[in-house]
């Protein structure tokens, strides 16, 4: 059987880390099924920790996480919505609602008044990234939001639009002071913008004084973040199999659909239950840069080879990467049905079918 083994004290040691770098309150971010680690439990295991607001993106995953994190626990919607039925949902829950756009806030205030309540909310301002939110230039546009009677306006917000490129550090410095100008035009004008919250965790230990009044952190809990020192975070967690079946394949033979690869020499092959399907060769990356483009090149001229762990040794994948499993070179060091076989990969790519088995839970 396939699972991913998460090491509950490392992740609980990333959080004290991100904690003692923030020296601000974390919001932790426990959107796509908690970052690949279980929404409950990444909730609950933050919530342990003292942070006492969370971030969601999904409808869906508000009852979940109000029920394990409980009444007094802030949840702030990070998708602004301009849809009744949503902002419905948002305000029955005590849920923070994100106003992106003038649409936003004036559908959320005829929600308020409709349901008789206050509407809480952050203000979000796009500074780069796109998608949602108020532009930076135009503080008269969001100044409007305060005069609607329905909305408590709780904080403002921005997201980096790439604060994990460390080559070009000043669109991330750029887009932060553009942000901080925004919210002292406002506050000049006699706002009161509430908590100032614009760093992630890459924003947090690569772009200086961001981490203002709150620090948003997802990516960080699993130790799997770009940055320019060294963070002392650890990755948490292996996708984990067995050996099913070993076989022996003349030289020449063909492997994998289409024929893409044939065996150079007389080969042993070890087989591995995991595949695409749970997640495995599949990885978060950024569109391709020069660099990248580069690297790619390099490694297809060395004809660089993935590797796996079988019983602690690495051993090169042969072929491509099947739905359901993988074969790998035991030739030169021969491997046994039943040993242990684990993949690094991000926990957010592992398909939330995959059993997830946390390891060292104090629960």
């Amino acid at each position: 059987m396939t699972i991913y083994s998460i090491d509950s004290h490392k992740v609980e040691q990333n959080i004290q880390t991100l904690q003692r770098k923030a020296g601000v309150p974390l919001i932790a971010v426990v959107k796509n099924n908690g970052y690949g680690l279980g929404l409950e439990w990444l909730a609950k295991t933050t919530r342990d920790a003292g942070i006492t607001q969370f971030a969601i993106t999904e409808l869906a995953d508000i009852a979940p996480l109000r029920e394990t994190v409980g009444n007094d626990a802030d949840i702030l919607m990070l998708r602004s919505t301009a849809l009744y039925e949503e902002l419905k949902v948002i305000m029955e829950n005590n849920c923070i609602a994100t106003i992106g756009s003038s649409a936003a806030a004036r559908a959320l205030d005829l929600t308020a008044q409709r349901l008789g309540i206050q509407a809480r909310a952050h203000l979000k301002v796009d500074t780069g990234l796109g998608r949602y939110g108020f532009a930076p230039q135009k503080p008269q546009t969001i100044a409007s939001c305060f005069s609607l009677d329905g909305l408590r306006i709780e904080g403002i917000y921005s997201h980096f639009s790439d604060a994990s490129d460390l080559n070009h550090p000043e669109t991330s410095a750029q887009e932060l002071a553009s942000f901080k100008q925004c919210v002292t035009s406002l506050q000049d004008r006699g706002f009161d913008t509430g908590i100032r919250h614009m760093a992630n965790s890459a924003g947090l230990f690569n772009v200086p004084n961001s981490a203002l009044d709150a620090v948003r952190i997802g990516s960080g809990f699993t130790g799997r973040i770009i940055t320019r020192e060294e963070n002392r975070l650890q990755r948490i967690g292996v996708l984990e199999s067995a050996v099913i079946d070993l076989k022996h394949f003349p030289k020449g033979s063909s492997l994998g659909y289409h024929g893409t690869y044939r065996t150079k020499r007389d080969t042993l092959a070890a087989i591995v239950p995991i595949g695409t399907q749970d997640g495995f060769s599949l990885q978060v990356t950024p569109q391709p840069r020069f660099h990248q483009v580069l690297s790619t090149a390099k490694q297809c001229v060395l004809r660089k080879h993935a590797t796996v762990a079988i019983e602690g040794v690495d051993y090169p994948i042969l072929g491509v990467v099947d739905m359901s499993l993988y074969m790998v070179d035991v030739t030169d060091q021969p491997a046994h049905i039943g040993d242990r076989a684990t993949a690094d990969i991000n926990p957010l790519m592992v398909n939330p079918r995959v059993l997830r088995i946390y390891q060292n839970d104090r629960a």
